[in-house]
């Protein structure tokens, strides 16, 4: 198993699929997960979510709970392509929100993926990871190796309604929030003339048993959140491209409570990390 995921992380993906599909047809529960996850991003392959179940439900066959666990949650969320109407809260800067993006069981099982992994999350200056008190709540960041079926159907469902391909959008991170943990006031794109441009946030709000910790929005003061399994999503930039300052945010601290978000960020180009 080890084997086959060293050979696709080198690229070497002939080699990796076909050392997978072995393992798979041998009885390998892990193997076969794999490939459902790997149809479900759509990567080294064609996205396919029925082979995609078809392959976790061999797996469970196989003897994976963690697979029937995602295979029930699939079976909770029905259609990927399932997705709820927009409701525009401001124009200038853009930013909508779109409730029922995923179900409570996927937000849980999101949340589960973090716990007991969170760091200090980090911001960039000039390029430069750095660490500091302009942001102090926890944040643990998704390796290709973290994703599966469900970070699958999130960054599927973020995609739709940036109504961009998920090629562009980075791996997600969750953010973990308790109380007088923040994100004092920031944007998120990049300065012009670097290589891509962040020009959109996709934030997905994984809980709501918290009071207070909306996304902030200086200019027009404007708070916003979602309930358990919606989403805040704004444009980085304007209609021209270019970076929009309008779209200074802060992420506000619960003031009771623990808030969870799934974000993913959303580029002009593939993004390669």
């Amino acid at each position: 198993m080890e084997e086959a995921r060293a050979l696709l992380a080198r690229r070497e993906t002939a080699a990796g699929l076909a050392r997978l599909r072995l393992l798979s047809d041998a009885g390998e529960a892990q193997a076969s997960a794999l490939l459902a996850t790997l149809h479900a991003l759509g990567a080294s392959m064609a996205k396919d979510w029925p082979q995609a179940r078809r392959l976790l439900g061999l797996a469970v066959e196989q003897g994976s709970e963690h697979a029937r666990a995602q295979l029930e949650i699939l079976d909770a969320e029905g259609d990927p392509d399932r997705l709820p109407p927009r409701h525009r809260l401001c124009e200038t800067p853009r930013v909508r929100r779109i409730d029922g993006v995923l179900t409570p069981a996927a937000c849980g099982w999101l949340i589960d993926q973090a716990r007991g992994r969170l760091s200090q999350a980090a911001t960039l200056d000039h390029g430069q990871t750095t660490y500091n008190d302009n942001r102090t709540n926890g944040a643990f960041a998704f390796t290709t190796d973290d994703l599966d079926c469900i970070s699958a159907l999130a960054r599927h469902r973020a995609a739709l309604a940036v109504q961009v391909p998920e090629a562009v959008i980075e791996l997600p991170q969750v953010f973990h929030y308790s109380p007088g943990q923040e994100f004092r006031p920031h944007v998120d794109y990049f300065p012009p003339g670097g290589r891509t441009q962040r020009i959109a946030t996709f934030l997905i709000y994984l809980n709501d048993a918290f009071d207070d910790g909306e996304t902030w929005f200086s200019r027009p003061d404007l708070k916003a959140k979602a309930g358990t399994g919606g989403a805040i999503y704004f444009a980085n930039v304007d209609a021209s491209g270019a970076p929009d300052p309008l779209t200074l945010h802060a992420g506000l601290s619960p003031s009771n409570g623990e808030k969870w978000l799934l974000s993913q960020w959303v580029h002009d180009r593939p993004y390669l990390g």
